[in-house]
């Protein structure tokens, strides 16, 4: 007898074995999964914040570049990122997936082994959700709920004139992954693959930014380049970076060099690094230094203004948009 498929056990039989271990912050909630809906509260004090995000197989990952496993924690990471940038805490979770009837049974049990890790890990309440066929490929839609105390919720439009412009961590590793993953250096760049595959959302290093004063943040889920111009948009704002101060971790470096690239293209243009980039006064930069990996990457010059511009020296030049764009030829 072959593997069980989704079609063997049918939708409810599905949903009777992947109904377990999904609620690790019970006191937010007041109805679980089971119902037509859930039921959680918010403490007093808090505003609520909601995101969505949707992974499709062949657009946002392929049976070579990941396994079950990392669908199910990317799909969960990529929501948490969202409410990081907004200086927010993630607390729950509801997933609409569907499904080919011919998938075998471990790819959806594998899937939900993933995304219960990255919810563990972050303790938010997986509530439920929506299960259903699907004519072609694996579609996986997360919706997150969060919570951040009220009127303290960090947006896109806050970037001010003299602001420094930061970003968390190292930019680039998931493309850099991705590319290693789809030209057979996997084994030899680990921690790239494990970058693009299980990225880790910057909650902490969101809230200590909101708490921080940090005046406007993104989270690069499409390219650097992308996020500076939504930044620049929204605030009204010029900015102006230098290229040699952006961080390149030593794995990404050692793999351009060999494959001739430049990295800073994988940082402007990859995606789905899932670290914050933002603007902070001068003395809120200085010191939040000392509690989060925040590295300067530019400022911002002029308000009113719009656009991001690369300085190199005297001479400067404008940062055009190339991050991922789903309905681009």
């Amino acid at each position: 007898m072959g593997e069980l498929t989704v079609k063997d056990v049918g939708e409810f039989g599905l949903i009777r074995r992947i109904m377990h271990d999904f609620i690790y912050r019970p006191e937010l909630v007041k109805v679980g999964p089971g119902d037509d809906g859930a039921v959680y509260a918010a403490p007093p004090g808090f505003d609520q914040v909601i995101s969505t995000d949707t992974m499709v197989e062949g657009i946002h990952f392929t049976k070579e570049t990941m396994g079950p496993s990392d669908v199910g924690y990317h799909l969960g990471a990529s929501n948490f990122s969202d409410m990081a940038a907004m200086g927010a805490e993630a607390s729950g979770f509801v997933l609409s997936i569907a499904l080919p009837d011919d998938l075998p049974l471990s790819w959806v049990e594998s899937f939900y082994g993933g995304l219960r890790s990255c919810c563990r890990k972050y303790r938010v309440n997986l509530l439920g959700g929506d299960v259903t066929g699907s004519p072609g490929g694996v579609i996986v839609t997360g919706t997150v709920i969060g919570m951040v105390p009220s009127g303290k919720a960090v947006t896109r439009s806050g970037a001010r004139e003299g602001d420094v412009v930061f970003v968390t961590e190292t930019i680039g590793d998931s493309a850099a992954g991705l590319y290693a993953l789809l030209h057979g250096r996997a084994s030899d760049f680990p921690g790239l693959v494990r970058r693009h595959r299980r990225p880790e959302p910057q909650i902490r290093a969101g809230i200590l930014l909101r708490d921080h004063g940090a005046h406007a943040l993104n989270d690069i889920s499409d390219g650097l380049s992308r996020e500076l111009n939504e930044i620049a948009a929204a605030s009204e704002v010029e900015i102006e970076i230098d290229p040699s101060k952006i961080p390149i971790s030593g794995e990404a470096r050692r793999l351009a060099e060999e494959v001739h690239v430049n990295p800073l293209d994988w940082a402007f243009n990859g995606g789905e690094d899932y670290e914050l980039v933002g603007s902070l006064s001068p003395a809120d930069f200085d010191t939040i230094r000392e509690e989060c990996a925040v590295r300067a990457i530019g400022r911002v010059v002029r308000k009113p203004g719009r656009g991001v511009y690369i300085r190199k020296g005297k001479e400067r030049a404008i940062l055009e948009v190339h991050g991922f764009d789903h309905f681009e030829k």
